[in-house]
């Protein structure tokens, strides 16, 4: 039931955001959106694409922790027979949302492209229009000079990537004014950096579920797994970088700037609750991510003997 509820939870979430990255379903009346079709909202694909995109990538998240936390505890020899069913589950589970992940990242991609030029042009440091544009494997972007200082491309590749048409038009960064471009090195490399993680997470989901059945005997795997723990959570922190710094300076994309979305807070207030807020969610995130390491290092508790269990049970 919880984890249905989160899963709804998610979605209604993602339609919110959705509606932010692509309104429809609404009309401007006093200077305000009001909804107009509450079926537009919900059926709203970009906001679908982000659900498939999300929620998966958390499926992913979890399924890498607990291939390490199993290859953890099958490096020290413990409980052999159950993390082998643990890693033999999290392998199958993992491997399916990893090379979904791939495969449903580049049709968002396409869905980017179309309905947000500005950010696929950032996500690419892109800034001159061009048909049969390259696709960046690497770059070092100057905003000031609207250039890359170093660059390295695939000639046609970004176009057949985003239109499935390798001499499709790609527009550049500077079809825009400078002030309704999103940060392009900080789009950039997080865009980077999801991909990058998310081409590795498919490779090590392939080698854990060629392992699955007998994974102890894989001792340099199963470090790697333990150490790949932190990355999908950095993998989803870029992907959301990229969602969101993507889209500035647009809180609601082409119709509302985030400037004129800015509440009239005074300074005082601002320099209390920020502190506030990052001490006491800082204390929280340091308790939990301790408790987290310590059960997962622990184990489980060891079964009861079938006489304490009749004890308990008398008792």
């Amino acid at each position: 039931m919880t984890a249905i509820a989160s899963n709804i939870s998610a979605l209604w979430i993602l339609i919110a955001n959705g509606w932010m990255q692509n309104p429809v379903g609404y009309v401007i009346r006093n200077g305000r959106a009001e909804l107009e079709s509450f079926t537009a909202v919900v059926t709203n694909h970009f906001a679908w694409w982000e659900f498939l995109h999300t929620v998966p990538s958390a499926y992913v998240l979890s399924g890498f922790f607990v291939l390490g936390v199993s290859a953890w505890h099958l490096l020290r020899k413990n409980e052999l027979n159950l993390f082998k069913k643990s890693f033999r589950i999290a392998a199958i589970w993992t491997l399916i949302f990893s090379l979904y992940l791939i495969i449903e990242g580049h049709i968002h991609g396409s869905e980017v492209a179309k309905t947000q030029p500005t950010k696929l042009a950032a996500m690419e440091a892109h800034w001159e229009t061009e048909k049969g544009a390259g696709w960046t494997l690497f770059a070092i972007p100057n905003k000031e000079k609207e250039s890359n200082s170093f660059e390295i491309k695939i000639p046609k590749i970004l176009s057949l990537l985003a239109f499935h048409d390798p001499e499709a038009e790609i527009k550049g960064l500077k079809e825009w004014p400078k002030e309704e471009r999103p940060p392009v090195a900080l789009t950039f490399w997080s865009f980077r950096i999801m991909v990058g993680l998310g081409f590795l997470f498919g490779l090590l989901s392939i080698l854990a579920f060629l392992k699955r059945h007998n994974p102890e005997m894989s001792h340099f795997l199963m470090r790697i797994l333990v150490l790949n723990i932190p990355l999908p959570y950095i993998a989803v922190q870029a992907g959301w970088i990229v969602a969101e710094v993507g889209r500035q300076p647009w809180i609601v994309y082409g119709v509302m700037k985030t400037k004129d979305a800015v509440s009239p807070l005074s300074e005082v207030q601002v320099g209390l609750s920020l502190p506030a807020f990052i001490i006491i969610y800082g204390i929280l995130g340091i308790i939990c991510f301790w408790l987290i390491v310590h059960y997962a290092r622990k184990g489980p508790e060891p079964l009861a003997s079938t006489s304490t269990f009749k004890e308990k049970l008398t008792i």
